[in-house]
């Protein structure tokens, strides 16, 4: 069976196409058109559809996510379909037109959509609970589902309350100062680590009307309301507590749902995965593990990137009965030809040389900036060494000079780390892996201290050797500095979308601090690096 899947409206849009149940070609608009969180869907579809790969003609089925772009795929019935999704159908059976012929369409509810790609992390294996959790989906902001009989049951709407869902993170970013978007939630988050849960915070932000994230008039109200008391005042020692107020609030509502809900087995519970935005919360995660004592199923694309797969997902699993293949994280477009890199090189002056593994490594023991890509990007916002920025995490002032210099980011803001699997057992023996980075770890003082948090912890990418380029390069520079990890942070330049070809890395990055460029099997150095 041939399908095509979309997450057509809203951010973070894209397309995949799946065949006889594997994904075989997928791409995140954004990494189109740089532009992040991009809605325009119809560059995505029109790239997608042009693919070799990709045998238009014989489509089977289209799966789209809600909400639908209906001036992209003309739905005869999307009004009835849309009533039936906002009355609280998991999906809509239909028609579209696509490239002028009639193909089979499935509406997948927006939660729905997100559920599967939980559920299809976890195996979906029988007993299965996963957790939806945004600030906005189709009718809910949070949902639970079950996976039984083979079947995803819709088993709760909204258990959480605001001060547990993506909602209250929106509401808590709007509070204090950073505005309204789908980029303000990691900029707050990383703020809790300088902080200190506050009681006296923790009883005003209970005592909030429960209604407030379903009423923006009474919403309104309270921003205003809390943003007149000294607690809430924007410097940002008091900003830094109520954020890590908030995050302890947050983490112990969603332990404290998915206790109550979790299919219990012998004194423990079953499979549990997670999707939607907040998943992306490491802390919360982290937490989440140690409390349950096992593995917690979290998509790389939890996001709603995740629905350019997750609707095809639900429609063939539950709606086709037909199994789906495991979704490899490098499926984001379809890698780049040697041609392309070589022009892109010479564009910008520099002069290609074969990838010397050796020679990357010294660099960045000696302190360098590599920019680094691979193959097929990622899925998702995480770079996980297709698409990365390295740099030795034993180098003084590292941290400020990726992440505030390079990026432009904020100064409070944490980097990540890469790690062979082999060290990170020996460091963390008995801890579950975390292939991608989504869960943080205690790191020893002096191990990896430019990519070490405030609160003591790191983001760690733990790294098979089936990433063979990356495995001997991280066992190289280890061999030369004595450290076992490289920093790791995506690829992109301040305010963009990760690049996706050697053209965009070398848009951002080729007037920068950057030394080295690494394309597959080909580098350049910046102009006037010591080799």
């Amino acid at each position: 069976m041939k399908v095509l899947s979309l997450h057509s409206a809203g951010h973070d849009t894209g397309v995949g196409y799946f065949e006889d149940g594997r994904l075989v070609y997928a791409v995140e608009t954004e990494r189109l058109t740089r532009v992040k969180h991009d809605h325009r869907s119809d560059i995505a579809l029109h790239h997608v559809l042009a693919r070799p790969e990709v045998d238009t003609a014989g489509i089977d089925l289209v799966a789209v996510s809600t909400p639908v772009r209906g001036s992209l795929l003309r739905i005869p019935d999307l009004d009835r379909a849309m009533e039936r999704i906002t009355a609280g159908a998991p999906h809509h059976r239909t028609v579209c037109e696509l490239l002028g012929r009639r193909v089979e369409c499935v509406v997948v509810t927006h939660e729905v959509s997100h559920g599967a790609l939980a559920a299809h992390y976890a195996g979906h294996a029988e007993g299965t609970t996963v957790l939806v959790n945004e600030g906005r989906g189709q009718i809910t902001r949070s949902s639970l589902f079950h996976v039984r009989d083979g079947r995803l049951e819709w088993t709760e709407k909204d258990p959480l309350p605001w001060y547990g869902n993506g909602f209250g993170w929106t509401a808590i970013g709007h509070l204090l100062g950073y505005g309204l978007g789908p980029t303000i939630t990691g900029k707050v988050m990383a703020l809790g680590g300088y902080g200190t849960p506050d009681p006296g915070i923790r009883e005003t932000l209970l005592a909030v009307d429960p209604r407030v994230m379903h009423d923006l008039e009474l919403a309104q109200r309270v921003q205003t309301e809390l943003a007149a008391r000294p607690e809430f005042a924007r410097d940002f020692e008091r900003m830094a507590n109520v954020v890590a107020t908030f995050q302890e609030l947050f983490t112990e509502t969603v332990h404290a749902t998915l206790e109550r809900h979790a299919v219990r087995i012998g004194a423990g519970v079953g499979p549990l995965a997670l999707g939607g935005g907040c998943a992306l919360n490491i802390v919360a995660n982290s937490e989440l593990r140690h409390r349950f004592g096992r593995d917690i199923a979290i998509p790389p694309p939890c996001g709603d990137a995740g629905h350019l797969v997750g609707a095809g997902i639900y429609a063939l699993k539950y709606l086709y009965g037909q199994e789906v293949a495991p979704v490899e994280v490098y499926a984001n477009g379809g890698g780049e030809s040697r041609e392309a890199v070589l022009e892109a090189v010479a564009d910008a002056g520099l002069t290609p040389v074969p990838y010397d593994g050796s020679a990357v490594a010294r660099l960045l023991a000696d302190g360098g900036v590599v920019a680094f890509l691979e193959g097929r990007a990622e899925l998702g916002p995480r770079a996980l060494g297709h698409r990365s920025l390295l740099g030795s995490p034993a180098v003084p002032g590292m941290r400020k000079r990726m992440s505030e210099e390079l990026k432009q980011r904020e100064w409070y803001r944490p980097l990540g780390a890469m790690m062979r699997a082999e060290r990170f057992a020996a460091l963390h023996p008995g801890e579950r892996p975390s292939p991608y980075m989504l869960f943080e770890y205690p790191l020893p003082e002096g191990t990896a201290s430019e990519a070490r948090h405030v609160n003591g912890t790191c983001r760690i990418q733990t790294l098979g050797p089936e990433q063979v380029r990356l495995d001997a390069l991280l066992t190289e520079f280890e061999a030369l500095s004595g450290v076992p990890a490289l920093i790791n942070t995506s690829l992109n330049g301040p305010g963009r979308a990760i690049a996706q070809t050697a053209r965009d890395v070398l848009d951002d990055f080729a007037h920068t601090g950057v030394e080295l460029y690494v394309f597959d099997d080909l580098m350049a150095y910046r102009a006037g690096t010591a080799r």
